[in-house]
């Protein structure tokens, strides 16, 4: 796999919008005319994990309190917004990963004979706008074509054709067939052209997806929700789609970031979970974090982490917890071999505790408790805990009880412990429920940001440059500088976290 991610050519385009002169960007005289599909899905399932640093680990990761950031003047922990690290990610999307999948399916969508092949890119494809969409809101989708201007269009309306696009893929694959498009294992860096993970992977996005709009939209997301299910959702930890990385790249993960530059430090908020939930510390605990040798604090029996939002960093900062550098988690050590490790864009536990929250709801016949417990059972498998460690643990966990609320919180607080380190969804799911309890920063939401004074951050701002050359194709409530503001809540986030009263909210069900 890695000689062939080595040998793709690697096209970065510099566009002064995602919609405009894509043609001529789009044009280099040296490359070869038609892309071999294999080379080209290999390049677009890893772009994704570009730019990590500025993408994600500055905004969801802070924002989701995975992480805590340890550098004087990196104030995006304070909601405040730098257009230089954001707009990487849209420009990766539109010019880079999009642009290529639309070049497959323009080139290949018409045979017959890659209709698998066209099945799993639009799988992939939804994939990529929902963690767009997650980020932004409203976003140019139904006309683009690379060419020109395009209105941006609602969220509703996106996500309604991504269910159906879904639906209509995985319904479109026929792992059986002898007569299509076989890749190589090697080239499906996600699932070695297993089609029926993919088919799973599809279902399971649904899912996702269905439950993200489940108190803007209940009936519809009760629909396809139980739809996803019923088709098939993600059975084990075999089935988790995680993106590689290859030992001899170059990445700004999160090792570089917590080991090699001390530019951040386990969250306080993510670490005094580890120990509040039971009477233990968690046994993920120590194959995730641990202090640096040269910290006064190794050795110590506790973990701590630092809090989110400093404005003037701690002198100390650096000296708390940490990843830990001899972990055995694969997502942090890889295979040990060509793969350095794996980024995460969907974890079977969180499959599991979708299912736990749609039993909770009432649109499944399913325990929640029941499911919860799995959910943390296949985390624990997952991160390589010792199952008597993992047992130990989950019989302390008490059963969800009390009201819908109070289950919920409960849930999406396990739920949340489970899915790290995927701080996209965790992001998500505070915004959705407005659980678990995090924190607002510590020195305050900086003046400099676009968001209110002890308020949460809701969304990323368009980039500036969608103000210089697409303006009039905004949404008419956030076409100025001045009214994108990033505590604008997105349709599916219909409630404020300061509604919340006696730690629980009144708006999930």
């Amino acid at each position: 796999m890695k000689k062939i991610l080595m040998l793709l050519t690697v096209v970065f385009f510099m566009a002064s919008s995602c919609t405009e002169n894509f043609e001529e960007i789009n044009t280099n005289r040296t490359a070869v005319t038609v892309p071999e599909p294999g080379q080209l899905f290999n390049r677009i399932v890893t772009t994704p994990v570009f730019d990590y640093q500025r993408n994600v680990n500055l905004y969801a990761d802070f924002y989701a309190q995975y992480w805590s950031n340890t550098v004087g003047g990196f104030e995006s922990g304070r909601y405040e917004y730098v257009d230089g690290w954001a707009f990487t990610g849209w420009n990766h999307f539109f010019v880079d990963g999009l642009a290529n999948i639309k070049s497959l399916q323009r080139i290949y969508g018409n045979d017959p004979f890659y209709n698998n092949l066209i099945q799993v890119l639009e799988i992939w494809e939804v994939s990529e706008w929902a963690r767009m969409l997650a980020y932004y809101g409203d976003l140019p989708y139904f006309e683009i074509d690379f060419a020109s201007k395009v209105p941006y269009d609602s969220e509703r309306d996106i996500y309604y054709d991504l269910f159906e696009r879904l639906n209509n893929a995985v319904n479109a694959l026929d792992s059986s067939a002898a007569d299509q498009f076989i890749m190589s294992s090697d080239q499906d860096l996600i699932y070695g052209w297993d089609l029926d993970k993919w088919k799973r992977f599809g279902n399971s996005m649904r899912l996702r997806l269905a439950m993200r709009i489940s108190n803007v939209d209940p009936a519809k997301a009760q629909s396809e929700a139980v739809a996803a299910i019923n088709a098939g959702v993600m059975q084990s930890n075999g089935d988790v789609a995680h993106i590689p990385a290859w030992v001899n790249g170059f990445y700004d993960y999160l090792r570089n970031m917590a080991i090699l530059w001390d530019n951040i430090r386990c969250s306080k908020t993510f670490i005094d979970m580890m120990y509040s939930q039971t009477s233990m510390e968690d046994p993920r605990a120590r194959i995730w974090f641990d202090y640096k040798e040269s910290s006064p604090m190794f050795g110590s029996e506790r973990l701590e982490g630092v809090e989110n939002g400093y404005n003037i960093l701690p002198a100390d900062a650096n000296d708390f917890a940490t990843m830990n550098t001899n972990t055995t988690y694969i997502g942090f050590t890889g295979d040990d071999g060509e793969i350095d490790h794996y980024q995460p864009v969907m974890l079977y536990p969180e499959v599991l505790f979708l299912q736990a929250e749609a039993a909770l709801r009432g649109w499944t016949g399913g325990d929640p408790t029941a499911l919860m417990q799995e959910g943390v059972r296949a985390s624990m498998e997952f991160v390589g805990v010792d199952p008597v460690a993992a047992n130990n643990y989950i019989s302390e966990l008490s059963p969800l009880s009390g009201s819908n609320e109070e289950q919920l919180k409960q849930l999406i607080t396990q739920k949340y412990i489970s899915n790290f380190p995927n701080g996209r969804e965790a992001w998500v799911d505070f915004r959705r429920t407005d659980y678990p309890d995090l924190t607002l920063p510590i020195d305050g939401v900086s003046s400099s940001s676009s968001v209110s004074p002890d308020t949460y951050v809701k969304r990323i701002r368009y980039p500036d440059n969608a103000f210089n050359t697409e303006q009039d194709m905004l949404p008419a409530d956030q076409n100025t500088i001045d009214t994108n503001r990033m505590d604008n809540r997105l349709w599916w986030d219909t409630a404020d976290s300061k509604t919340k009263s006696g730690g629980l909210m009144n708006s999930n069900f």
